[in-house]
């Protein structure tokens, strides 16, 4: 099956190596939160820490930037799966740990549908002045003169036109990378994408594998759509928080994996795979939890988000290590890099590794400021996340073998197309003749679709269509 087995879906056999919570003493609300939601559910508490962290992530990106040791300055937002099976009451915990968000941005679409309501009627009015000076020009009567004025006038009313509001929307569930682009540029540049049905997502935006690793890095971004208009995707914070059922994530693994794995969007993602609680779930009597400090932190949180989205600052806090920290986490990069040798345990999965500092330290900054708002990351708060993002490579690597399979095709579609389009001319061939005639690897339309996608990923070729034919075109 290439570099994923994906017998392994079918039911999680071996499960996420357990992260400690009760170890977390450091993180307080986010411990209680995740304790309690997961004793009130019966539910796994590594697929609680998932969705909470998610949340944590969603409210703390667009204030903070995080420093490592080194001097590199980067966003904290994170990208994460959580693979289990119906029944594992993934949406149960989502309704519990999104609750505040979903009610602040409840009450904050009121305001902002007022502000677009006042909009549209300003603009409606402005349309209507715009007809009245265009109405008037075209009367054939008019002297020069009295054509260059209303054509001045037409300038002047252009000038005036209404700008819509923003609308302060952070979270996302079903929506098209057309559409996400456009909000990230016109409404909130700091968003979500939640959702505990994986697979709507999964045949959506998530496609956009260079978008997606876009964002993710902060590196800004150019958008240019046929309808929806170009956009500039600079500054923004995005991050996921997908739950997904293991054949679901199977499919979308065989459909686009290879080009996922080979252009780094599983290298920077948490994947969590939980063992079922399903069959132990007995009810001993009532429960009762508190999520006072936990809701109270959220809505915090959100209320400055509100206060620098409104002032349209970009402006971020920057949290950094301690002394000791600091060198914690330079011991880790170190351990790390030193695994990536040949024999090492990351040999095969390079690119994983080189991600991994960053995300432990993202996770990192996100915990330490969502519990106390402070800049300054502790050891025992380093040592948590360091637990929280290797957990979740050890499940990576059981998932994944690493086969470079479609790099590998990639290579031989390019020199067999530059072999054969060997005039500036001519740098066409039809798809169908890749397929007759192409390397024997690529005569099935599988493998050869996951080389044309990573190659238009890497812009090394495009894909034109003409009618019925399909053509690929080197670039």
């Amino acid at each position: 099956m290439g570099f994923f087995d994906g017998s392994r879906l079918g039911g999680n056999e071996f499960g996420c190596p357990s992260v400690d919570v009760e170890e977390m003493d450091s993180f307080p609300i986010f411990k209680g939160v995740v304790i309690s939601i997961a004793q009130q559910t019966r539910a796994p508490i590594e697929l609680v820490l998932s969705v909470v962290l998610s949340v944590v992530s969603l409210v703390c990106q667009y204030l903070i930037d995080v420093r490592r040791p080194w001097g590199s300055v980067g966003p904290v937002s994170l990208m994460i799966f959580s693979i289990a099976l119906s029944g594992e009451r993934k949406t149960a915990i989502e309704d519990i740990a999104v609750k505040a968000l979903r009610a602040f941005e409840k009450k904050r679409k009121l305001s902002d549908s007022q502000k677009i309501r006042e909009w549209s009627v300003l603009l409606e009015l402005w349309e209507r002045q715009k007809k009245k000076i265009q109405k008037k020009m075209l009367d054939e009567s008019l002297t020069l003169s009295s054509y260059k004025q209303l054509e001045s006038d037409l300038l002047v009313h252009a000038k005036s036109e209404p700008t819509r509001p923003p609308m302060f929307k952070m979270t996302h569930q079903d929506v098209t990378p057309a559409a996400l682009s456009k909000a990230l540029a016109q409404d909130c540049p700091s968003a979500a994408l939640f959702t505990s049905e994986g697979d709507i997502a999964l045949r959506g935006v998530v496609n956009q594998v260079g978008m997606m690793n876009a964002l993710w890095s902060g590196s800004g971004l150019e958008v240019g759509r046929a309808y929806s208009g170009d956009f500039s995707l600079a500054d923004v914070r995005f991050s996921i928080g997908i739950g997904v059922q293991p054949r679901v994530f199977k499919e979308y693994l065989e459909r686009k994996g290879e080009l996922g794995k080979a252009s780094g969007f599983f290298a920077r993602s948490l994947i969590f795979y939980p063992e079922s609680t399903q069959g132990t779930r007995f009810i001993d009597g009532e429960v009762r939890i508190d999520l006072s400090r936990y809701e109270k932190r959220i809505e915090e949180l959100l209320e400055e988000n509100v206060r620098k989205f409104d002032a349209r600052d970009s402006s971020k806090s920057v949290v950094v290590f301690s002394a000791e920290a600091s060198e914690k986490l330079i011991w880790l990069h170190n351990k790390v890099e030193k695994e990536m040798r040949v024999g090492g345990s990351y040999e095969r999965a390079r690119d994983h590794a080189s991600k991994l500092i960053e995300n432990i330290s993202r996770v990192a900054a996100l915990l330490h400021f969502f519990e106390s708002g402070g800049t300054e990351i502790s050891v025992p708060e380093l040592s948590s996340a360091e637990k929280i993002v290797m957990g979740c490579s050890v499940m990576y690597k059981k998932l994944f073998s690493f086969s470079p399979q479609v790099v590998t095709d990639a290579d031989a579609l390019v020199s067999w197309l530059q072999a054969r389009c060997d005039s500036p001319l001519f740098r066409r061939t039809k798809r169908n003749d890749v397929l007759q005639r192409g390397p024997a690897a690529l005569r099935r339309a599988t493998r050869l679709n996951r080389a044309v996608d990573y190659l238009v990923e890497k812009g090394r070729v495009k894909e034109v269509v003409y009618g019925r034919v399909a053509e690929i075109e080197l670039i």
